[in-house]
């Protein structure tokens, strides 16, 4: 009631002239209210401190909020503003830069009408102040659409480049120059399937697997789908499990493969069907759609990848939240899940933007929490194990062993309280913030050592250091630089080392205080010295990104 209470005021208030539309612009220096509808399509070459390795060549193509106000009309979300597609190519030894506003449906739209025309993850669009009284009132009752702004990820397995958001379509890129080709391709047209993560995997013969919703007539679900040899029409259903709550599907970000089993994070934060459905009449945001239970635990959705079949065994753990996966792998009977986790669901409502424009010092600021944790699950015999007993005692290899031996090692923990039940207690690897996690891709899905990701200070979005996390022993390496916030680093391994570790680091650096100052910044990635710095000068703000990918030149497959 509260909510078609609100939309009615600022429908009665639109109509005779007196809502406003824009929001005050702070001065805050977060980068994530960087505004930039001046992109770089021509390259720009930079300018080079330090050395890139000559086998160094290929293209990071990164992607994330750029355009926040169309018009005299503004996003409130940080998942909504227009998407702002980001290269660097590197080739001998030297590099360029490039980016291009994402030409999507929903862009144009938005420019054609100077406003924002199309709903968002927390933006509602604002009505037509041309229309009529009564197409004013019309148009607050029209269901939402799913959008084409594809500002999450983007994804090249072999030939063809898609940027991905989390609705029904992606967009074709041409990789040469940002370009998009031909129309969105939805994802329906071709399977089943409601919704597709931004978070899909790549397997080694460029398969692309990634996690959907359903419905069916058993009620909400999750599948998995694959794209045959990365093509997006070559499409399949490989498995179809359904929601442990009839009305309320869980939100999933990531999901997680192994060799044998696809793991999904079942948390307490879900989308409730009714509120869904009385939004598309009341034109709330999808946002107000999530609802996080406390009082629910997590559970963990474990499906066979031989038969699409999910195992009888379930899994739970005390509630937690989960944007990013880091990696799993199977290993002696059990099954190890590393995760970023995040302490609530209510984190998303911490990304509205009126809340990032908080000083960090309010109290009223909602934080962002995030630390590397692990939960191990017991595979074999599960009918055998005894009750209300620890399970994991004898698995050594799964604890985090500090190097320093007079520190005890910590382990996370697995107690069957059902005859098909089992609690799983998860095991901080390192108590440091560490949020958009990225592995040497070889060891997806393998047993591994290191995760690299961002760090940040007092709970803040904005990212000051780079991590490069030991997840054995729960040691750290950080880099840092005080003028610069920091991107998602992307790992690269150099041709014919075996080590997990021997590659480069790449991200992209933005300046705190020169806007249209950015820099590709290339670490070893053993010590995390610095390789090179790349310095360029852009034409509009640079505006940070989401996630990203590095293409080879030098490769046929191409994994995150």
């Amino acid at each position: 009631m509260f909510t078609y209470t609100f939309q009615f005021q600022v429908l009665l208030l639109s109509l005779i002239g007196l809502a406003t539309t824009s929001s005050e612009h702070s001065t805050t220096q977060s980068s994530w209210l960087r505004h930039c509808d001046q992109d770089t399509p021509n390259p720009v070459q930079g300018k080079l401190e330090g050395h890139i390795p000559e086998w160094v060549e290929g293209r990071l193509i990164r992607v994330g909020p750029g355009v926040h106000h169309v018009g005299n009309t503004s996003y409130k979300h940080l998942f909504d503003p227009l998407a702002l597609l980001h290269m660097v190519q590197i080739q001998d030894g030297q590099a360029t830069y490039i980016s291009r506003i994402l030409e999507s449906d929903t862009y144009k739209t938005n420019m054609r009408e100077q406003r924002i025309a199309e709903t968002e993850f927390g933006t509602t669009a604002y009505p037509d102040p041309c229309q009529t009284l009564f197409g004013k009132f019309s148009a607050w009752f029209e269901a939402p659409k799913m959008g084409d702004n594809c500002l999450v990820n983007v994804l090249q397995a072999k030939d063809q480049l898609i940027a991905m958001t989390e609705t029904d379509t992606v967009r074709v890129v041409d990789p040469s120059n940002l370009q998009v080709i031909g129309d969105g391709v939805k994802i329906p047209d071709f399977v089943p399937v409601q919704r597709a993560s931004a978070h899909p995997h790549v397997g080694t013969d460029g398969t692309i697997y990634n996690l959907a919703a359903t419905i069916s007539d058993r009620g909400p679900g999750y599948s998995i789908i694959s794209h045959k040899a990365g093509v997006l029409e070559d499409a399949s259903v490989e498995a179809t499990i359904p929601a442990r709550w009839r009305f309320n599907p869980g939100y999933m970000h990531s999901f997680a493969i192994t060799e044998n089993y696809y793991i999904l994070f079942e948390t307490p934060l879900a989308m409730n069907v009714p509120t869904m459905l009385a939004s598309n009449y009341l034109n709330t945001p999808p946002e107000e759609g999530l609802v996080w239970y406390p009082e629910e635990n997590t559970r963990f959705r474990v499906i066979r990848r031989s038969n699409g079949e999910e195992i009888d065994t379930k899994f739970t753990s005390d509630k937690f939240f989960t944007f990013h996966q880091i990696n799993a792998y199977e290993t002696a009977d059990v099954l190890v899940v590393d995760v970023s986790a995040i302490s609530s669901g209510e984190v998303i409502k911490s990304l509205y933007l009126d809340n990032i424009r908080k000083k960090d010092s309010d109290p009223t600021k909602q934080k962002f929490d995030s630390v590397a944790t692990r939960y191990v699950m017991p595979l074999a015999n599960i009918e055998s194990l005894p009750h209300n007993e620890e399970l994991l005692a004898d698995y050594s290899e799964i604890k985090i062993v500090p190097e320093d031996s007079s520190l005890p090692s910590r382990s996370p923990s697995a107690v069957k309280t059902g005859d098909d039940e089992i609690f799983l207690k998860g095991v901080i690897i390192n108590d440091m913030f560490l949020e958009m996690p990225r592995i040497n891709y070889f060891h997806n899905g393998k047993a591994y050592k290191y995760v690299y990701g961002v760090g940040s200070e007092s709970g803040s979005i904005d990212f000051t250091s780079l991590i490069k996390l030991d997840v054995r022993s729960g040691k750290e390496l950080v880099w840092s630089d005080s003028s610069y916030f920091v991107s998602e680093p992307v790992y690269l391994s150099e041709p014919g080392k075996e080590d997990e570790d021997s590659g480069v680091i790449l991200t992209l650096l933005l300046h705190k205080e020169e806007l249209n100052h950015t820099v590709l910044l290339i670490l070893n990635a053993q010590d995390f010295s610095e390789m090179a710095r790349v310095h360029f000068t852009i034409n509009g703000p640079a505006t940070p990104t989401f996630h990203g990918q590095f293409i080879s030149f030098h490769d046929i497959v191409h994994g995150y």
